[in-house]
């Protein structure tokens, strides 16, 4: 099956076109965010979705504008068909949020090694402690065989998607969905969680017990808090 692949030209020009040129909808095309296209033989696709789900876009907090939307995992955009059924992409923008498929996609702030960026996450619970999800994927490059005898590996968007931790406004961090990457994240309450974990017998490799973990992690914070606002009130 033939794709169309993205390149990046003059990556670094192309980030600083996207992030200050674009209409008053917040959207851009793939020329002004400096992209061109090729057609090749790859397998996979780099959007989570090919079809087009209805959605609509959210900027500072006010809905702005519903069109088809689907969100390219390799080059971190929420692309949408504007009025003439042309593809733009959203400026990537913590200001500007993209409803759609059940998940919003929103801008935040993490840590990738010692470089801080902006990407696109969905945001898995409610509160100050957050579990989110990035979707991502690469491209990996085919590779030939090294005799006649072996298989090729023809190039593939390889699904390298993965969860993160947010603190408050503090930037979102990497995480392994797991017993040992949760506990580490959250080891300031270390031995609650693990009384918790043990008695409701959860499997943290599991979305939907991460995320429970991690409510039980905000109420116990939050009950500390209260207590805290209690006994300085009583004192003053």
């Amino acid at each position: 099956m033939k794709n169309l692949i993205y390149l990046l030209v003059f990556h670094i020009i192309g980030t600083a076109w996207a992030q200050t040129i674009g209409n008053g909808d917040g959207i851009s095309t793939d020329i002004q965010a400096g992209i061109v296209m090729r057609e090749v033989d790859i397998q996979g696709s780099p959007y989570l979705n090919e079809v087009y789900k209805k959605g609509e876009t959210i900027i500072n907090g006010k809905s702005r504008t519903s069109a088809l939307m689907r969100y390219d995992a390799y080059h971190d955009a929420v692309e949408i068909l504007d009025e003439n059924r042309k593809a733009r992409k959203l400026l990537r923008r913590p200001s500007i949020k993209a409803v759609f498929d059940g998940k919003t996609y929103e801008v935040l702030e993490y840590k990738e090694g010692k470089q801080v960026k902006m990407g696109y996450f969905n945001s898995l619970n409610q509160g100050h402690t957050q579990l989110l999800f990035k979707p991502k994927k690469k491209f990996v490059q085919a590779e030939k065989p090294e005799n006649g005898y072996d298989d090729y590996d023809p190039p593939v968007y390889k699904d390298i998607s993965a969860y993160f931790i947010r603190k408050g406004d503090q930037s979102a961090t990497m995480i392994k969905l797991n017993k040992k990457g949760l506990l580490k994240a959250l080891n300031d309450q270390e031995a609650l969680l693990k009384k918790f974990i043990k008695k409701h017998s959860l499997d943290l490799k599991k979305e939907t017990h991460a995320i429970r973990l991690i409510q039980y992690y905000n109420s116990i914070n939050k009950t500390t808090e209260r207590l805290i606002d209690f006994n300085s009130t009583a004192v003053g």
